[in-house]
């Protein structure tokens, strides 16, 4: 059977030229460029020079480029003594893992609220107004929950003014002023992610649901939460990697420790500064700094694979 393209062709028409199949153009290797180089000399190289510092060793203050394993060994012996590394690790997944889910649970109600309750005419207005925050100094933010969590600050004072003096708490220096600081720090980042997901389910899905006799609960456990779980997880997965490395909040707010389930013990990430300024072997500090990021780096390897397995749930 003759084509369209044939008949157009025994017509006297010239016929169309073939598509082509891929980009022949210099031009996307020349655009390439200024981003590789970027990465390249601002972020893989401050790296491997990080990586080849942790194998350095000092002798007499001095720092001796040689290939050594003497700080990793030396840090592993004290991995649960005395500077106790380890529990300190497993302090910064606790915070990270419970910041994440609070930061979630606070960013997901007001996204659905956003997507389901505002007009669509005024949404990209409202989410621009809920992600103005993120373009304000991170230590700025962190400096004003000081002065609101002080113990003389707005927020107790505010309690004695109203003659509520027995709510009145000690909020800076703990955990909970960490978990603060690191929530308002990362809600406008994963109001974006969750608007993405959940703006982008299929809302004939939704009506569908209710028209076979679901309640809006019904219609959101199986439905909505479902088709947003992808969201869910990429957002758990930035936030715990954020909150994992963070610094700022952990010692301006959270005094580089706090008391938890595991104890009064500082943060990974605070511990490194720490190490950082009162010694002066900088290759042993390069091998703790390796350490947290070979630790980001599992926690990115362990949200990518469940991000896959929530797309193929979804799919």
């Amino acid at each position: 059977m003759a084509t369209y393209q044939d008949s157009l062709h025994t017509a006297g028409e010239p016929a169309a030229a073939p598509l082509p199949t891929h980009n022949d153009s210099k031009l996307k290797y020349l655009c390439l460029i200024l981003p590789v180089g970027y990465s390249a000399l601002f972020f893989l190289a401050p790296l491997v020079f990080l990586v080849i510092l942790g194998f350095w060793v000092v002798e007499n203050y001095q720092i001796v480029p040689t290939f050594s394993l003497a700080n990793y060994i030396d840090i592993s012996k004290h991995f649960f003594a005395q500077s106790n590394y380890g529990l300190a690790i497993a302090q910064s997944f606790y915070v990270a893992l419970t910041t994440a889910v609070l930061a979630v649970l606070f960013c997901y109600p007001l996204v659905m609220a956003i997507v389901f309750a505002v007009p669509a005419r005024l949404q990209r207005l409202v989410l621009l107004l809920a992600i103005a925050p993120f373009w304000t100094s991170y230590i700025l933010r962190v400096y004003a929950w000081q002065i609101l969590l002080a113990k003389r600050g707005v927020i107790n004072t505010a309690l004695a003014a109203i003659g509520a003096e027995d709510f009145q708490q000690a909020f800076l220096y703990t955990q909970t002023a960490t978990r603060i600081g690191l929530v308002h720090y990362l809600s406008p980042i994963l109001i974006v992610i969750l608007y993405v997901t959940i703006s982008n389910i299929d809302r004939t899905l939704i009506e569908a649901a209710r028209e076979l006799g679901a309640t809006r609960f019904q219609a959101f456990r199986r439905v909505i939460l479902p088709l947003s779980s992808l969201g869910i997880v990429l957002s758990l997965s930035f936030a715990t990697i954020i909150s994992f490395g963070d610094v700022l909040s952990g010692s301006l707010l959270g005094g580089g420790a706090g008391k938890s389930a595991l104890g009064s013990l500082p943060l990974f990430s605070n511990m490194i500064i720490r190490e950082y300024a009162s010694s002066t072997n900088l290759p042993r500090t390069s091998a703790l700094a390796m350490i947290l990021v070979v630790m980001l780096v599992v926690i990115l390897v362990i949200g990518v694979a469940a991000a896959d397995k929530a797309q193929k749930d979804t799919s």
